[in-house]
């Protein structure tokens, strides 16, 4: 039976499914089992030495664990963070092949490789949609888009430069805060002594020996939004706040790939991903509403997940083998 191969590859972990498809390259109804889950391949995290290691294992213990011969892959479709620059991106699709030859699969097996957000992109559009946009908010933030063929992208770029509307940017405003209220420059709210509860810390100068003595990781920072939207759900002003300017600027998002594009309409989708989107209320409706407000497109729930965008570019990247072997 021919399969393909589906990778999601993160910074923090990777995902892989392994998909049945007929002979005319048509997803059957089961894949084996769940997915499997492995360390994070990012390139420009762990290495290409590293990221292609755990690609490898990954993919044989797969094969494995499913009763897959090597001879039974079709094609390989991979996402990976770490990949926007071309070159990245290339020597990802070299060290893809490299991994097929070694396990034995056959010479004409399809290997594509994009980036983590287009298949997260292709994964949250129904199936043969002609344009589509995704806005991501977790520990960082970015959008991409897709119309007449074109693929556009806003942010992504990293939390020194950018990150508008991630968890990042919503720790680092609610630290800011707490300086704010210190300073009476911002009215007392329960979100000042919140923040300083989780971070165990007894008083306001303690935060810049937190920020500063070595300073805490980007996702440190991103795991205060948790407290941030706890505040938003006790109608706390300023968590409410941050929250809403968080939600502008990933509205804003949309606004700049509708700049970049100039063929998005009001009546593009537009999905969200990430955990902000998912456990912030304030910051979903705040969105959705200004998306409404300024007519960026119509809101719509994902339909799947990178790993089925995954699936769905091979299958194209099939289809397009047997249309030109015909011609």
């Amino acid at each position: 039976m021919p399969y393909v191969i589906a990778i999601d590859g993160g910074g923090t972990k990777t995902s892989c499914v392994f998909q049945p498809v007929d002979g005319a390259g048509r997803k059957l109804p089961d894949a084996c089992g769940t997915p499997l889950v492995g360390e994070g391949t990012n390139p420009l995290a762990v290495g290409f030495d590293t990221m292609a290691e755990r690609l490898r294992h990954l993919i044989s213990h797969g094969m494995s664990a499913c009763g897959i011969r090597a001879g039974e892959i079709c094609a390989v479709s991979a996402g990976i963070a770490g990949t926007r620059n071309d070159d990245a991106r290339a020597t990802a699709l070299q060290t893809l092949r490299q991994i097929g030859k070694e396990l034995g699969m056959p010479e004409n097996v399809s290997i594509t490789v994009n980036t983590d957000l287009y298949i997260a992109l292709r994964g949250a559009m129904r199936a043969n949609a002609a344009e589509g946009i995704l806005v991501i908010s977790g520990t960082g933030s970015n959008a991409i888009g897709i119309s007449q063929g074109a693929i556009v992208t806003n942010g992504g770029w990293g939390h020194r430069l950018g990150d508008e509307g991630s968890g990042y940017h919503i720790g680092l405003e609610a630290l800011k805060s707490v300086c704010r209220v210190f300073d009476r420059r911002e009215a007392p709210a329960p979100l000042a002594g919140m923040i300083m509860e989780t971070l165990r810390i007894a008083r306001e100068q303690d935060i810049i020996a937190y920020m500063y003595q070595p300073g805490p990781t980007k996702q440190q920072v991103a795991e205060l939004a948790k407290t941030v939207i706890e505040a938003s759900r006790r109608a706390d002003p300023a968590a409410v706040r941050i929250l809403h300017a968080a939600a502008d600027a990933l509205v804003e998002l949309v606004a700049g790939l509708f700049r970049k594009s100039g063929s998005f309409g009001s009546d593009t989708p537009v999905s969200v991903a990430g955990s902000i989107f998912t456990y912030s209320d304030e910051v979903r409706n705040r969105f959705t509403e200004g998306l409404r407000h300024r007519q960026l497109g119509r809101f719509e729930e994902p339909f799947g997940n990178p790993l089925d965008g995954a699936v769905a570019v091979a299958l194209e990247a099939l289809q397009h083998a047997k249309t030109t072997m015909t011609k």
